[in-house]
């Protein structure tokens, strides 16, 4: 039997302050696509699409393909970010700059709220890095109160481009966030990554946060024990 091709979505904003829309491409007659919204498996119980939804809250998107006569699609997944109307950042300074080859928008790039995309060869919107660490300080805006960070990166392993191993967030030297992502080093399928660092709820003035790529690339991969890539397009602060 052959394999459905992985449902495809489109969505009319990924980072939205009130709401998104998302809907599938499904052309093909007698076929089904179910998802789920809160990053859960599908299975036989999960919803069916029958048209485009409106999301109000951030969303982990899983779906899958079904036809009665060929084999379930691989499972597609994409993630969507609910943030303020103005973000909080107010100026930002990386150390070091990124690489020249991909060098983007420079810090600048991570605050504009905009998406690169999974093409990353010329896209502006990425900064790349080979290093064991990447530092960025954050000036926030006048009385933001702040429970989370949250890192886009993207996961493209065929190109040797990993997401984050850690990331820690300081103020004023005090460590008020610290999240470790064991899953950068699994096998994954091309993707942009959300990474959340939950931290100490308060009003701050500014921000360090620290980022880790992986040391190096795993054992399973072609180029293992080399240094990884890491990529990345937006800093939100939430």
């Amino acid at each position: 039997m052959f394999q459905l091709a992985s449902p495809k979505m489109n969505v009319s904003a990924v980072f939205f302050d009130s709401f998104t829309t998302l809907e599938f491409a499904n052309d093909l007659p007698n076929s089904v696509i179910k998802y789920s919204l809160d990053g859960s498996e599908i299975n036989q119980d999960s919803k069916i699409y029958n048209e485009s939804l409106k999301i109000v809250e951030s969303s982990e998107i899983k779906a899958i393909m079904y036809h009665p006569d060929y084999l379930e699609s691989d499972e597609v997944q994409f993630e969507v970010v609910k943030i303020a109307k103005k973000s909080a950042i107010k100026s930002l300074v990386l150390n070091p700059q990124p690489s020249e080859k991909y060098s983007g928008l420079g810090a600048s790039g991570l605050m504009d709220l905009k998406k690169g995309s999974a093409q990353f060869g010329g896209d502006k919107q990425w900064l790349g890095y080979q290093t064991d660490s990447v530092l960025a300080t954050v000036q926030l805006e006048k009385n933001s109160e702040v429970s989370k960070v949250v890192l886009s990166a993207l996961t493209n392993q065929s190109n040797w481009i990993f997401a984050p191993g850690k990331i820690e967030v300081f103020n004023a030297g005090k460590l008020i966030g610290i999240e470790t992502y064991s899953n950068s080093k699994i096998e994954a399928s091309n993707s942009a990554t959300f990474l959340t660092v939950p931290i100490t709820k308060g009003v701050y003035k500014s921000l360090d946060v620290v980022i880790y790529p992986l040391s190096e690339i795993p054992e399973w991969h072609q180029g293992k024990g080399t240094t990884p890539w890491l990529f990345i397009d937006e800093l939100i602060i939430q």
